[in-house]
């Protein structure tokens, strides 16, 4: 594999990161579109843009106001809307992806605090699956429903039969499968899935298990009569707070050529007061994987993850993400990998990418880096939350990447950089 950086836009101030992502329009074709997230705060979008290319990125059009589509305020309340990945299923001619629906009880600032601060519940997730006809603006949804719970009311937002049922953070895409079946995983609750399992919280998951997440890989195959996926669900995969501080976060899973399913989270070793955490002193941090071979009724109990030779590498709680190729139809992974005294979310760099074995396992050989630290860069570098785009015409994997804690001193003073990523 090669890889060529530039700068692709510089942050417009000291105080605001340009956050950007690109997506084609339509199955074929090379119009694309390109969002501008401004962000000055963690987890949290200021402003947000979009602008249209009809010649794969060349030239584009003028920028629109779309912040609208992402936050409400509801009285004290704020609604975030957070659309994923989409992908093309062609035996049906339309776009599915997972979104995310986000409730922030007074407010994200406040609910925050609560949350970092106390470990309290001060905000829900929900996850929704959404279809896009090819040629349309419009999307059609519907709340992801493992358990039984009630769907989100725009005039009763807080009731408690949706609130409490049915969280879930979304996972990181969906695989669309030769016979247009679907498959993505999302982090359930881990109180719902310790239930399903007929586990006890105080044994496994003690520590802020209504917070935290389990792994749901889901199946879907779609009713057409309907007009939405018939969905199944595996039987919940849960790590243990001995092993995961936070449990599993922003799972990714895809099948393999063999027909195995393959699912992958960041794990955490972050020691927190506030959230009775029982982790260990110097616990290794981890992405972890598990895999299925039943077609994702059930899953293997996670391990760290490693290399095809054996070697186990370190991870910090960072997102990471595979990439299909439409050049070779080779499936690699994109994610941070560092050393053995890595901590919870640090490092974030370097960013690499390898190719998967039929095995679901990194092929050490194929280890290439994206981006690393430079001389002058803060060690608080964040070469993390990227996304990913394949050029049409060429079949390169396109990644943009803003590089938060850039600058000593400075965490959103931070340039975004375009990679090329060429395989063979």
């Amino acid at each position: 594999m090669k890889v060529r950086k530039e700068l692709y836009v510089e942050s417009p101030d000291k105080k605001t990161t340009d956050q950007r992502s690109q997506r084609y329009v339509n199955s074929t074709g090379l119009r694309r579109v390109e969002r501008k997230s401004l962000q000055g705060e963690s987890d949290w979008s200021n402003a947000a843009f979009e602008r249209f290319s009809d010649d794969n990125g060349r030239t584009w059009g003028e920028w629109q106001d779309v912040y609208s589509r992402s936050v409400e305020v509801k009285g004290e309340d704020e609604i975030a809307t957070y659309n994923g990945k989409e992908t093309f299923n062609p035996h049906f001619g339309h776009f599915v992806s997972v979104d995310m629906r986000r409730v922030f009880f007074d407010g994200h600032h406040k609910a925050y605090k609560r949350f970092w601060g106390h470990g309290e519940a001060s905000f829900v997730d929900h996850s929704m699956l959404s279809i896009r006809k090819e040629g349309s603006d419009e999307r059609t949804t519907e709340l992801i429903k493992y358990e039984e719970g009630a769907d989100f009311e725009p005039d009763n937002w807080r009731n408690p039969a949706y609130t409490d049922n049915n969280r879930a953070y979304l996972g990181c895409g969906v695989d669309v499968l030769d016979n247009g079946e679907i498959i993505f995983p999302i982090g359930a609750s881990m109180h719902a899935c310790l239930r399903i399992r007929g586990l006890d919280a105080a044994e496994i998951f003690p520590s802020c298990s209504e917070i935290m997440h389990g792994l749901i890989v889901v199946r879907g195959i779609f009713n057409e009569s309907r007009g939405h996926y018939d969905l199944t669900f595996s039987r919940p995969v849960v790590i243990s707070d001995l092993k995961s501080s936070r449990g599993v976060d922003e799972p990714a899973a895809i099948m393999l050529p063999t027909g195995r399913i393959l699912a992958v989270f960041r794990g955490s070793n972050w020691e927190n007061k506030n959230w009775n955490t029982r982790i260990e002193p110097g616990t290794p941090a981890h992405k972890w994987y598990c895999y299925s071979d039943d077609g994702g009724r059930t899953f293997t109990d996670p391990v760290p993850w490693h290399f095809d030779n054996r070697e186990v590498f370190y991870s910090a709680a960072t997102i990471s993400a595979f990439v299909r190729s439409i050049k070779n139809d080779k499936i690699y992974w994109i994610g941070n990998i560092s050393d053995h005294a890595t901590y919870g979310n640090f490092p974030r760099h370097p960013l690499m990418i390898a190719q998967i074995d039929d095995r679901g396992l990194l092929m050490k050989d194929t280890l290439t880096t994206i981006d690393k630290r430079e001389e002058g860069d803060s060690d608080k570098l964040q070469l993390s939350n990227f996304s990913i785009i394949q050029d049409r015409e060429t079949g390169t994997i396109e990644v943009y990447l803003a590089k938060l804690g850039q600058r000593e001193g400075y965490t959103w003073w931070a340039d975004c950089y375009r990679y090329f990523i060429d395989v063979e």
